[in-house]
């Protein structure tokens, strides 16, 4: 088996429209419904540009029995963050003020890398890297 990379993130919300929101101000990402969670359970496929599902927010309420264990916003520990490939820093700094979100920026500058560290309103940890822009 070889492994190319992260097919998506899935992300347990008690607030699905401001979590999707979240996602769609800062990343740009668009929402989607999934046909494979029409059993009863709200949630969306956050997709990029090219359509691919990026992040799926799966709404936890709607599921009570499924995902009774689950405490959004609690840290999980095991995940610390999840990091995406990115463009656009300048916009994404600019995005974030407007968005009043706290954030903080870092890089590793031997390999060409800017970073920000974000948290979303579920306080999933986001590593958003740049290369070459």
């Amino acid at each position: 088996m070889q492994v190319s990379g992260i097919d998506h993130v899935n992300i347990l919300t008690d607030e699905l429209e401001k979590t999707a929101a979240f996602y769609e101000n800062l990343l740009g990402l668009t929402r989607s419904e999934n046909p494979a969670v029409k059993m009863s359970i709200s949630g969306y496929w956050m997709r990029d540009t090219a359509g691919n599902a990026i992040i799926h927010l799966v709404d936890r309420l709607s599921a009570p029995d499924r995902y009774s264990d689950y405490r959004p916003g609690e840290p999980t520990h095991a995940v610390h963050h999840v990091a995406l490939r990115c463009a656009g820093f300048e916009e994404t700094v600019a995005k974030l003020n407007e968005m009043a979100c706290e954030y903080r920026v870092s890089g590793v500058e031997r390999l060409g890398l800017r970073q920000i560290f974000v948290a979303d309103p579920n306080a999933v940890n986001l590593e958003l890297n740049f290369t070459g822009d």
